[in-house]
């Protein structure tokens, strides 16, 4: 009766994984996707410091998605043994899932309180502001969470016993870091931080109808504010729940079959769950701003899709002009 019941929750891990986890990768790649295009299609966002921290979130997000989360939702899809290939499941997906999801949050709460910066009422706090501070602002992330990132790579090579689809540490020491260090303080001092930000710049895009500012600015703060505002909520729905079951999976040591078995089907739903957190930046903004909507249907379908059609219609014109 317990074989019976074990192997039914993990076909039922594999059934979730291939008719659910699958689909929802392949919408976040695309979000992301669309995310980047629009933001590096219009002059509007290429000048925009916040817009340059949205793009580069989008970026690393899409990273995470394409060369880690890619792996784990296979994992969950299908039974793979990954011990002969340890190396590049683990230590290789480790340090990119480590640096591409920090950077991805860092972004989130830079464009946050360079919003807050772009709608204060003192034009000195105004300066701080601009997209030369945002591309200096960027680098040096990149550079120290691709540093810390490298640790990840050193002691990340072990599955999980609790769960296939994920590595644990083999040092005790990194594994309390990782726990403690990362996931409950580093995962939690940033989207405080962006929460704190958000409030205030919420509280300062209500004024800017009473400013002088020029409309076009004005319309664009209110726009990314509010888009910004709810990637931060969407972000927390998404990311508390894989925070706390992953925390939990890392500490867990048991040999009760059951128990693991339960432990990896929840655990792949809380994974497909997470995928949102880094895969769905371009539905919640054309969710939330109506002129977000007409920019990405412009950018999308008139200009790339106006020059598909050409690029299909050209060829055929010629060959009629030479019969």
């Amino acid at each position: 009766m317990n074989n019976e019941y074990i192997i039914s929750l993990y076909n039922a891990r594999t059934q979730f994984g291939r008719y659910i986890s699958i689909p929802v990768w392949l919408i976040g790649v695309l979000s992301e996707i669309c995310s980047i295009i629009v933001f590096l299609s219009l002059e509007t966002f290429r000048q925009n410091s916040c817009s340059f921290y949205l793009l580069f979130m989008s970026i690393f997000s899409l990273i995470r998605l394409l060369f880690s989360t890619s792996l784990i939702t296979i994992s969950i899809a299908f039974t793979i043994n990954w011990q002969p290939a340890l190396i590049f499941y683990c230590e290789i997906r480790n340090f990119v899932a480590a640096f591409s999801a920090i950077s991805a949050t860092t972004m989130l709460c830079s464009a946050i309180i360079d919003q807050y910066f772009a709608t204060c009422n003192h034009p000195r706090w105004q300066r701080w502001s601009n997209i030369k501070l945002a591309r200096r602002i960027t680098f040096i992330v990149t550079l120290i969470w691709m540093g810390h990132a490298i640790v990840y790579s050193i002691y990340f090579r072990e599955l999980s016993p609790a769960n296939t689809a994920i590595c644990i540490p083999s040092n005790l020491i990194f594994l309390r870091y990782d726990i403690y260090g990362n996931l409950l303080t580093i995962g939690n001092i940033l989207p405080l931080i962006a929460v704190i930000f958000g409030i205030l710049s919420y509280r300062n895009a209500r004024t800017l109808t009473t400013r002088i500012n020029p409309l076009v600015r004005r319309e664009l703060d209110k726009q990314l504010t509010s888009m910004v505002l709810v990637q931060i909520c969407v972000y927390i729905c998404t990311y508390l729940p894989y925070m706390i079951t992953n925390g939990f999976l890392s500490l867990y040591m048991s040999n009760d079959r059951i128990l693991l078995a339960q432990m990896n089907l929840i655990n792949a739903i809380v994974l497909t769950w997470n995928i949102f957190t880094n895969g769905s930046s371009f539905y919640t903004y054309i969710f939330v701003s109506k002129r977000f909507r007409r920019q990405a249907k412009y950018v999308l379908y008139e200009i790339y899709m106006n020059r598909f059609r050409q690029n299909r219609i050209d060829p055929i014109q010629i060959v009629s002009i030479d019969m």
